[in-house]
């Protein structure tokens, strides 16, 4: 891995970011998509702002009723300074109608009006701004605006979708030039609320509150309310407003819970909730500009710092959660606190970090992976079946689904060289165990499982000590710390700082020769500990492997063994020899002829004796043994035959209790004839003149035994476990001691066991000793019986 990844990571988090911001700015600053805000509000507010109308407002609306009733439209202004009366205990009157005009046919009306006006003294009068920035007004005619008690504009500017959504209570350069519905404030009394929305007049337009759909305020017929029909005192101490609603009257504009109605909503309906909202003060405020940038950032920066330590999977669950709490937080500030800040911006920022991001990180991964194949391309390929795949050239502009087959090339030659590798390891024969930088166990070879399962305390598992591992392997405590010690710190090892000791032995376990110790099982192991690395040259750990030497140390031994005591027993005859040779060449001590040639003769065969003992052991040892069917009673009873004179000159009768005829068994006749022939050289070896020999073959089950039982002196319980033991003589300090190699034993017990048989003594001193061997049955000679 190329060591600018990292940096290359971070550069290009920051310019995603970079562009992230930059592009939430813009539609935050910009309105860019200012028609899914205002379809987002619009769903919003219908969920969030349910209200019921002011029963402190009234509407009068010339209907079609009341023109039915009256007359053609326009009515003489009597009919208005009629209406009046009716209306004269209201807290405040406001024509949503333009007087701007006098009447053409009789001007004493305009007076007649201006007079109920005046008469009634809380009619407030509609005006109208016009020009650049609505900087002048078109106010009514001077007899109704001097009657009235205060003039208002009915202005309506719609949004960019010709949706009524917002208002502005002031005009944008005159804060004088007040709204219908301040004016009618003032009128009816409602100073303070009338200053306080006054004195933040520069503030941007408020975001209209509705009430509901159009009809949701109750509106009274203009010719009921003018002959009687509706009681005056109905409209005692009310806002009253009045205006158009007939067909083909007064103007209708779309809100926001106008959307699903038969109709749009009239103009003086929108006074109506405009009043309610000036009264109430429960207007749906926004952010400014710069405000609802920075809140809008916010969210999208936070998304752009968690990515960075996300998958691809959770950067998508990241973004649909940042999209879900963004519009949840803007439907609860309008819903708890009538504060809109529209969530666009902020959405379109999350939405567009998670293609913009896995765009940019999966072109530097397949850029990287196509860096990282020609790099492995270029290694030495290790296996022959590498080779194939090792000529694809260098490519950064491969497709997808290019890269994805070269990966999968790639990938099957790592798991073939993986493949190679752990067959490789699980092949040392000798235990290998692997283990990561802080000391834990992580591979191990079938060898090392085999091996501390016949320790029998402890099984491998991924996690283990080094320290815990030694401790089930080496019975030796001090050891065992000064091993660990010297595998954890291999600096102060070499350094000669080991924990323990200044100049530990342990150090040798960083050796090529390694560190020799005895197991639990008594087996001697050599421990050597070798340095795993990284691709970088870091060190990931070790290997700890526990060679198995003691085979080699028990040839060592059984070598040093044999030239000791050969060198000892073959050395004393040859030096009697020549001890003879000197003494006869002093004529005063010298031997007759006769006697000298006599000792030099028992000499020679006693050196012989003990080369044929040695050779024969050797070969019942290492020989090649040819399994042919033998007749386990014919090779006793030779055996016995050839003792025949010696049994005869010390008056050592064996008696024979062979009672089978046929005992086949499978094995080399020479080896278990001069097994059988020991055990009985033994006997007469070790018993008395005029004493007794029994031999006896009986059958065992599976096995034929056959037991050689002596008269002679016994042998304790204490030499009985160093019987059978190489070089060991048992009773050479007896005063009768017939001599030898101590190999006679050796050589039964070696012959037996190669014969898959075993072999036991029953004996105690002064009561004679009984060896028994046992032989598997051949049992296909069995099954098959004597012939005739």
């Amino acid at each position: 891995m190329r060591g600018s990844l990292g940096r290359r990571f971070h550069r290009e988090w920051i310019l995603v970011t970079a562009l992230i911001l930059t592009v939430t700015a813009l539609c935050s600053q910009f309105s860019m998509l200012s028609r899914f805000s205002f379809a987002l509000y619009d769903v919003a507010v219908s969920y969030t702002q349910e209200r019921q109308p002011d029963p402190d407002i009234a509407i009068v609306v010339i209907d079609d009723k009341s023109l039915a009733q009256i007359g053609f439209w326009p009515w003489e202004r009597s009919v208005h300074a009629n209406l009046l009366t009716s209306l004269r205990n209201a807290r405040a009157v406001g024509f949503d109608i333009l007087f701007t005009d006098a009447d053409p046919h009789d001007p004493l009306v305009d007076q007649k009006l201006a007079q109920a006006i005046e008469r009634n003294g809380k009619v407030v009068l509609a005006n109208f701004l016009t020009g650049p920035g609505q900087q002048l007004p078109v106010n009514p005619i001077a007899k109704l605006a001097q009657a009235a008690r205060a003039l208002g504009f009915i202005n309506i500017v719609p949004d960019s979708d010709g949706m009524v959504r917002r208002i502005r209570l002031t005009a944008p350069q005159d804060s004088t030039q007040q709204h219908f519905a301040l004016s009618m404030l003032a009128v009816g009394g409602d100073t303070a609320t009338s200053a306080s929305l006054t004195a933040r007049s520069k503030e941007q337009p408020y975001l209209i509150p509705y009430v509901g759909a159009p009809l949701t305020f109750p509106m009274m017929s203009y010719s009921d309310v003018l002959f009687g029909r509706i009681p005056a005192s109905y409209f005692d101490n009310k806002y009253v407003l009045i205006g158009a609603w007939g067909t083909g009257m007064g103007d209708r504009f779309p809100t926001p819970d106008s959307t699903g109605a038969i109709d749009n909503m009239s103009g003086v309906e929108i006074l109506a909730n405009v009043l309610q909202s000036t009264r109430e003060g429960n207007w749906i405020t926004e952010p400014g500009k710069m405000a609802h940038t920075l809140i809008s950032l916010v969210p999208v920066l936070l998304l752009l710092i968690a990515i960075r330590q996300l998958s691809p999977r959770r950067v998508l669950l990241a973004t649909l959660v940042a999209l879900l709490l963004v519009l949840a937080g803007s439907l609860l500030m309008l819903a708890l606190g009538n504060y809109w800040i529209t969530p666009v911006a902020a959405m379109s920022g999350i939405a567009l970090t998670y293609p913009v991001w896995s765009w940019r990180t999966q072109e530097m991964a397949l850029n990287q992976m196509s860096w990282e194949m020609s790099e492995l391309n270029r290694e030495y390929p290790l296996l022959r079946a590498e080779m194939a795949l090792a000529d694809t050239p260098q490519k950064f502009h491969l497709s997808l689904n290019e890269r994805i087959m070269e990966l999968r090339f790639a990938l099957n030659r790592v798991r073939s060289l993986r493949q190679f590798i752990s067959d490789s390891f699980n092949a040392i024969p000798d235990p290998a165990l692997v283990f990561d930088a802080n000391h834990q166990l992580t591979l191990w070879t079938s060898s090392a499982k085999r091996y501390m399962a016949s320790l029998g305390d402890l099984a491998l598992t991924e996690g283990l000590p080094v320290q815990t591992l030694l401790n089930a392997i080496i019975p030796d405590a001090p050891t065992c710390r000064e091993l660990a010690a010297a595998i954890e710190h291999p600096e102060r090892t070499l350094s000669g700082q080991t924990p323990e000791t200044g100049n530990s032995a342990a150090a040798w376990i960083h050796a090529e020769e390694g560190f020799e110790v005895r197991d639990r099982a008594g087996n001697d192991l050599l421990l050597k500990s070798m340095p795993t690395y990284t691709a970088g040259r870091r060190r990931s750990g070790y290997i700890l492997n526990l060679i198995d030497i003691s085979a080699l140390r028990q040839a060592e031994r059984k070598r040093d063994d044999t030239l000791r005591f050969i060198s000892h027993d073959m050395r004393a005859p040859q030096n009697s020899i020549l001890a003879l040779i000197d003494l006869q060449a002093d004529a005063e001590r010298a031997l007759p002829t006769n006697e000298l040639l006599q000792r030099v003769s028992h000499l020679s065969e006693r050196t012989i004796g003990l080369v044929e003992d040695f050779v024969q052991f050797t070969r019942a040892e290492k020989a090649d043994i040819e399994f042919v069917p033998l007749n386990l009673s014919d090779l006793l009873q030779d055996a016995i035959n050839e003792l025949w004179v010696d049994s005869r000159t010390r008056n050592i009768p064996i008696v024979s209790n062979i009672t089978p005829l046929c005992a086949f068994i499978k094995g080399d006749q020479s080896l278990l004839m001069r097994c059988l022939g020991n055990l009985l050289d033994n006997a007469f070896k070790y018993s008395a003149d005029n004493t007794t020999v029994t031999c006896s073959l009986t059958s065992a089950g599976d096995f034929w035994e056959v037991s050689i039982r002596d008269e002679g002196c016994g042998i304790s319980e204490q030499d009985q476990q160093h019987l059978f033991t190489l070089f060991t003589r048992v009773g050479a300090a007896r005063e009768q001691d017939p001599g030898g190699l101590g190999l006679g034993l050796v050589f039964v017990k070696t012959v037996v066991t190669r014969h898959h048989g075993d072999i036991r003594v029953q004996s105690a001193p002064g009561h004679g000793s009984t060896f028994i061997i046992r032989l598997p049955k051949d049992e296909v000679e069995e099954s098959a019986g004597p012939s005739l």
